[in-house]
């Protein structure tokens, strides 16, 4: 579903744009080896590839209406070679491979982008990997649109429901760029055992609550973020994916909202 969907929006969004004079960038952060192909999931070893799958690195290069430069960045060197291997097999198409820290590559890129460039960044960490200042590079830049797939199961298995354990307080911050996460906890009523009253531990809400919080804190960063598509394995939530815009104008706006429709009539 991540990858049909991700390759559905950039064939929509390359057919809208085809008329543009920007330079179009696709960034693909966590790009692994371009290929789904057969390997456990490195996060929750739950996911088993029967057969082998495009990924989106190959989609990417794929795409009806190609982009201008393709950005391919893992730390693995195992996938860098393999990335190195793809970008070989299109040699029509400009493809610059790095192998650094993923929230490294995407804040240089960001930076050094120019007043006429725009791209597609597409962030699919394998665990905890991408840090919240990432994602407020991405907007600052007002040139990129956003697809990310976030690990709420890493989240939510990192903010157990019996209590907040200090030890992964840094690590829920760089995810999510503040402290308000302990909001998610909330005190249970006051009970009374054969000693008198006392007052329970505080308990998580709900997993729900949890995709509600981390929903509207991308909205407060990103002028439009959609609706996530929930990706479940056996009845357990494991991933959401967003799709976010960092220009503001509404234009930008309305084209966001018009091609995140089209995606969801085209899923269904």
């Amino acid at each position: 579903m991540k990858l049909d969907t991700l390759e559905k929006y950039l064939d929509i969004y390359t057919t809208a744009m085809k008329n543009q004079k920007f330079n179009f960038h696709y960034v693909d952060a966590f790009a692994g080896t371009g290929q789904r192909d057969g390997e456990d999931d490195p996060t929750h070893s739950l996911i088993k590839e029967i057969e082998t799958l495009k990924g989106s690195a190959t989609r990417a290069l794929e795409c009806k209406k190609p982009f201008d430069h393709y950005h391919f960045n893992d730390t693995n060197p195992h996938h860098v070679k393999a990335l190195r291997e793809l970008a070989a097999q299109h040699p029509d198409k400009k493809v610059n491979v790095t192998q650094e820290d993923a929230n490294v590559f995407v804040q240089h890129f960001c930076h050094d982008m120019r007043p006429m460039d725009r791209a597609i960044v597409f962030l699919d960490p394998y665990s905890s990997e991408l840090e919240w200042s990432t994602l407020k590079a991405i907007r600052n830049t007002e040139k990129v649109d956003l697809w990310l797939l976030f690990p709420i199961s890493t989240l939510l298995r990192i903010t157990p429901r019996n209590g907040p354990r200090d030890e992964w307080g840094s690590a829920i911050e760089r995810m999510l760029g503040t402290s308000d996460w302990r909001e998610l906890y909330e005190e249970q009523p006051l009970t009374m055992d054969l000693f008198g009253e006392h007052r329970e531990e505080v308990r998580r809400q709900d997993y729900k609550k949890v995709v509600d919080f981390v929903t509207t804190h991308l909205r407060r960063l990103f002028p439009f973020v959609d609706d996530p598509f929930h990706l479940d394995q056996r009845g357990r939530l494991l991933f959401l994916l967003y799709f976010g815009v960092s220009n503001s104008s509404p234009a930008a706006q309305g084209l966001a909202r018009n091609l995140s429709a089209a995606i969801r009539k085209s899923l269904k």
